[in-house]
């Protein structure tokens, strides 16, 4: 078993796993002890679990393509075809190649949908961690997440994609998926301290949102597959996030990192 964000994972049978994704599953958490939780089984299967002559479902490039019907996320690709049940915890899938995205496309998509319905919630967005004091910093692509993410002089969980685990404080942790930036150190993550939506300038500014400008700037972050059921918990779990974590509007410049002058402002209040 494994861990993708805060989420206990299983595939069954191992013994069907292909070496490259042997290779992607050893990149992702160990299963070390933590909230007693039913891990989210998912099977290798040698037959689709659903079919349809719609060749625009099977797309050649990332990424795949995503349907909610009967309680289920439908996922298709040319390379793969899989049903996920996020309520349940299981999903099963066909892969019609020995690489492993497949694979890694149904784990990271069965986090992102399995999460707010554990009360946690997936953001596309660089997480770090200084000293103690988890932080993540979203914002659309270009906003410079990863750039961020190269200058920090401590720990990087990611540059793309960061999980907010439930607990009581709320934590960052890392989910185990990456863009371009550094591969993963230690800690897994830490309590989270707060939330910044990134925005560029000549110069350093932080400001902190008020609830309804945080919640509306985080949820435009927040990569839940698009079905009713589960943004409905989303935006309960978003809603609950920004009463708890304070949220900033951070500018900053790559010519000159914001870490003395963030920390500062942060200790402030």
């Amino acid at each position: 078993m494994f861990r993708a964000g805060s989420v206990l994972f299983s595939v069954e049978p191992e013994k069907a796993l292909t070496e490259a994704e042997r290779a992607a599953l050893r990149q992702l958490d160990a299963a070390e002890p933590g909230p007693p939780q039913e891990p989210f089984r998912i099977e290798l299967v040698t037959e689709p679990p659903w079919t349809s002559d719609d060749a625009s479902l099977y797309p050649r490039w990332e990424p795949a393509v995503q349907r909610w019907s009967d309680g289920r996320l439908l996922c298709s690709h040319r390379s793969f075809t899989a049903e996920i049940d996020p309520g349940a915890g299981w999903a099963r899938i066909q892969r019609r190649e020995e690489r492993a995205y497949p694979l890694e496309a149904v784990i990271r998509t069965a986090m992102m949908a399995r999460l707010p319905l554990l009360g946690g919630l997936p953001l596309h967005a660089a997480g770090v961690v200084l000293g103690e004091r988890a932080l993540g910093f979203f914002g659309a692509s270009g906003a410079g997440k990863t750039t961020l993410a190269d200058t920090c002089p401590e720990t990087v969980l990611s540059d793309e994609l960061v999980v907010i685990a439930p607990g009581d404080p709320l934590s960052l942790v890392r989910s185990g998926f990456w863009g371009e930036g550094r591969g993963p150190g230690r800690p897994l993550g830490a309590a989270l301290h707060a939330l910044v939506a990134l925005d560029q300038g000549p110069s350093f500014r932080l400001s902190r949102l008020g609830h309804m400008d945080a919640f509306r700037s985080l949820v435009a972050s927040v990569p839940v597959p698009l079905a009713p059921p589960l943004w409905s918990r989303a935006l309960a779990v978003a809603a609950d996030t920004v009463s708890r974590v304070p949220v900033y509007r951070m500018a900053w410049s790559p010519s000159e990192p914001p870490w003395d002058r963030l920390a500062e402002a942060l200790a402030e209040g």
